[in-house]
């Protein structure tokens, strides 16, 4: 990874999840943003081989994990490792609801502007592989 420089606390937190990784048990660690608590966790799971679940604090975070710290990793490391990315439910189009509103805009029931926004993502929805929300711009919550 060009331009890495683990920071003493990283190494230490990195040894701390290797420990846990190997004996068993439970690291509770914290520290400020920008301080490498990621790869210090991500390096020494990858290495043990085993199958580690985890959770974060927000999407961002996870999008840099699976996008670009995994990637790198892997690259970095020489150590071939499969890895899945989840999201709740609520981060997908759920196609019950995708076809009622289409039925409602099919029986002209909505404004123009939604059965617009309907068109949009029905033609999304042919081409997506995941379903995921994220994929589209400017989307609506609701």
């Amino acid at each position: 990874m060009p331009a890495f420089e683990p920071r003493p606390g990283q190494r230490r937190m990195a040894a701390a999840a290797a420990h846990v990784l190997e004996t068993g048990g439970v690291l509770l660690a914290e520290a400020g943003t920008g301080t490498g608590k990621t790869l210090a966790y991500l390096v020494p799971a990858i290495l043990s081989g085993q199958r580690v679940l985890i959770s974060t604090g927000t999407k961002n975070l996870q999008d840099q994990i699976f996008y670009k710290d995994l990637p790198d990793l892997r690259h970095a490391l020489g150590v071939d490792f499969r890895a899945t990315y989840m999201k709740g439910r609520g981060n997908y189009l759920c196609l019950h609801r995708f076809a009622t509103r289409r039925a409602e805009a099919a029986a002209s029931l909505l404004p123009l502007a939604e059965r617009s926004v309907l068109d949009q993502l029905a033609a999304w929805a042919e081409q997506t592989e995941t379903g995921d929300r994220a994929e589209i711009e400017d989307l609506p919550d609701n």
